[in-house]
């Protein structure tokens, strides 16, 4: 599955690169082993990272991603 890396993330945590091949079986998973890549990224991605997968933002971590072409990683936006 293609991960795109949207910045800030992409320069802080994974040295530029902006597309990753990566497989998970879910969002947790792929947050795991982004962590394995990029020490410090599992421990603030619960406050700071949003998914979306195939163009469809996904709250629930657990969600499986098998058959998912693309994931994007993005930053959290807060607001009211």
């Amino acid at each position: 599955m293609r991960l795109i890396v949207m910045p800030p993330f992409d320069r802080e945590f994974f040295g530029g690169k902006d597309t990753l091949e990566i497989e998970a079986p879910t969002l947790l998973a792929l947050v795991d082993r982004l962590g394995d890549l990029s020490p410090g990224f599992a421990e603030q991605a619960e406050a700071r990272a949003a998914f979306a997968v195939d163009g469809v933002f996904a709250p629930d971590w657990t969600r499986a991603l098998a058959g998912a072409e693309e994931v994007v990683l993005l930053q959290r936006v807060a607001g009211g």
